[in-house]
């Protein structure tokens, strides 16, 4: 799964999704309104059931039992859901914490897409890419505290097969070890651990426009490994989500080539600022 949000320039009027093929307005159309949670309207992309739905019954295919289907089950549907929202929440704490503004969160098939904006500095944008993946801390976390009350005391997370809800802990928890370290540590932009790459890259001086064309080459060569792997797997979402990295990338790279990186969402307000300079922390 993945966890991409949009930042648009302080001027900007409407929401932007995180790269330029990618739209919010065209993914928003295809989905329903669920709920709202601290005034933040939660919508659910058309395609979510059905990935839940497949998902779910591979997991009931032979050699698996009746009883790992229904794992599958909880830990694909409600398990992953609130994951992922949470983990959606995090943004949208954080940056109603350095003065932004939060339109919405948008669950899909690929993780969640928070529509959020807010004015400051790489300093700033730091602070939300790292708010997101920090909340599978305390996620993880009571996922223990709920294995060490079903299971004696036994937290070791290798499933058994023996108590279902203990295997139900473990496999969440592994989860969130997994989201947090995926989004902290792969710097593939649109991923939080690539707006992290941005941010750092900024803070320490680099002009923006290096920034860009060093973030669109490392993206494009993460995107084609992460695809590799899907492929070895047999992982079709890591595919996806490979696919999708490398189609972002692309669209970064062409407005590189073309000299408009102040058109991209994430780049826009440094690009503008200091004939392009560094974002400079505060």
């Amino acid at each position: 799964m993945s966890s991409n949000y949009a930042t648009p320039p302080p001027s900007h009027q409407e929401e932007r999704g995180g790269g330029g093929s990618t739209s919010p307005s065209g993914l928003m159309q295809g989905s329903i309104p669920i709920t709202s949670i601290a005034g933040i309207p939660i919508r659910l992309h058309n395609l979510f059931p059905l990935f839940i739905v497949i998902s779910t019954a591979v997991g009931f295919f032979p050699p698996s039992s009746m009883e790992q289907g229904f794992l599958n089950m909880l830990i694909v549907g409600p398990v992953l859901f609130m994951t992922v929202l949470l983990h959606e929440l995090g943004h949208c704490w954080a940056t109603r914490h350095v003065g932004g503004e939060v339109h919405g969160i948008l669950l899909w098939p690929l993780g969640g897409l928070a529509f959020i904006g807010h004015s400051g500095d790489a300093m700033d944008d730091l602070k939300v890419s790292i708010a997101g993946p920090l909340t599978h801390v305390p996620q993880a976390l009571a996922w223990l505290v709920l294995l060490a009350a079903c299971n004696l005391g036994d937290v070791t997370l290798g499933a058994t097969g023996e108590n279902f809800g203990a295997d139900l802990c473990r496999a969440a928890i592994v989860i969130n070890i997994s989201l947090m370290l995926f989004n902290l540590f792969v710097p593939a932009y649109p991923l939080d651990g690539g707006r992290i790459f941005v941010s750092v890259l900024l803070l320490r001086g680099v002009p923006v426009i290096t920034a860009a064309s060093v973030t669109a080459g490392v993206s494009m060569f993460l995107g084609a490994v992460i695809i590799a792997l899907g492929l070895y797997f047999m992982q079709f979402l890591t595919i996806f989500v490979g696919g999708w990295v490398m189609m972002q990338a692309y669209e970064l790279y062409k407005l590189v080539k073309v000299g408009r990186v102040e058109t991209h969402p994430i780049f826009a307000k440094y690009a503008n600022t200091n004939g392009g300079g560094g974002g400079g922390g505060g």
